[in-house]
């Protein structure tokens, strides 16, 4: 005689338990997507200046002068060297992760050349056989 009989819904402990579930799973996602988006400045970053790379080995081989002098950090826009008519500006580095190029910057005109780019607790080494990134 003392049964009591349930009406639909959910108890609050019911509530309480999907919604601490669902705050786990979303900070694991946000967590991931962070991750991916370093990754993927990074990435940018790696492309960038290989690209780069190829056009400072051009005017290399052609023994035209590369600025700025070495050990000056060069700057985004600002000009690298020109190849028939083509001028090559230092290209920008992804904005957010604190991108930067370092003043470990040499050059030996005809003969070589090496620059380095950190940001998002990475560093890309560039000379003209290629990048490395560490």
């Amino acid at each position: 005689m003392g049964k009591s009989i349930r009406k639909g819904g959910f108890t609050l402990i019911e509530l309480l338990v999907v919604i601490a579930i669902i705050g786990i799973l979303s900070s694991v996602v946000l967590a991931s997507l962070n991750s991916a988006r370093v990754k993927g400045r990074v990435a940018s970053a790696q492309q960038t200046l290989k690209s780069f790379s190829t056009a400072l080995t051009i005017c290399l081989n052609e023994s035209i002068a590369i600025t700025p002098v070495s050990g000056t950090a060069p700057t985004a826009g600002g000009a690298a060297c020109t190849d028939s008519g083509t001028a090559y500006t230092w290209p920008a580095l992804p904005a957010s992760g604190s991108w930067s190029y370092t003043t470990a910057w040499t050059t030996t005109l005809g003969t070589s050349f090496s620059f380095v780019a950190t940001g998002d607790g990475k560093t890309i080494t560039c000379t003209q056989s290629g990048c490395t990134t560490t």
